[in-house]
């Protein structure tokens, strides 16, 4: 599978019978995952996802890959609803017990916040664990409200660290065996965005 391109043009996804892709490419993942406090240009909303099975204390890993939101073909759809669409058709099952971790380069917006919340509370069967790089309008009260949601319905909402990158980095990237290589402010920018989201957690 090949990696996936930055620019809307050059078909940003792989296509497979998922539509969903299994890496990022470089350029892609240091542009779209950059921490910074304020991002332009930044339109494209990217989860790279682990989903592990869960039995008795144990979990197996059995499915990885990425995800980005649909913005051309003449429909519009956020990542998050893409995953859960794919997820609930492909992979889930009520008698098994299941925890996902997303790596997200935008927290959820307000809208895709309340579905995903809606979505735990349906499935109980269903654990999420969210490590984004940046926060969403995270000055709005919507945007605020839907993280707070998610919390309240179980998901552990986290902002992703300098080993959450590096982990991505080894994991969702074609890096090449080529080390990751943190970009300026990362660390700044990440204690920034924790103290933000502290605060609206409470």
């Amino acid at each position: 599978m090949q990696p996936a391109y930055r620019g809307y043009s050059q078909m940003p996804w792989t296509r497979d019978s998922s539509e969903h892709m299994a890496r990022l490419d470089p350029e892609t993942f240091y542009f779209q995952f950059c921490n910074l406090l304020y991002a332009n240009r930044r339109n494209c909303s990217y989860i790279c996802y682990k989903v592990e099975r869960r039995k008795y204390h144990s979990r197996a890993s059995f499915d990885w890959g990425v995800f980005h939101n649909q913005v051309y073909g003449g429909t519009r759809c956020h990542t998050e609803l893409r995953f859960l669409s794919w997820f609930h058709a492909e992979k889930l099952r009520p008698n098994e017990r299941y925890h996902i971790t997303w790596f997200m380069s935008w927290s959820p917006c307000m809208k895709c916040a309340k579905e995903v919340a809606d979505f735990l509370g349906r499935h109980q069967n269903v654990t999420l664990s969210i490590f984004t790089a940046r926060l969403y309008k995270f000055q709005e009260e919507g945007s605020r409200q839907g993280l707070l949601r998610l919390s309240d319905q179980g998901a552990h909402v986290d902002i992703m660290s300098y080993q959450e990158f590096k982990y991505c980095w080894k994991k969702f990237v074609y890096s090449q065996r080529r080390p990751f290589r943190p970009w300026k402010k990362l660390y700044r920018n990440y204690q920034r965005l924790v103290e933000e989201l502290e605060d609206i957690l409470g």
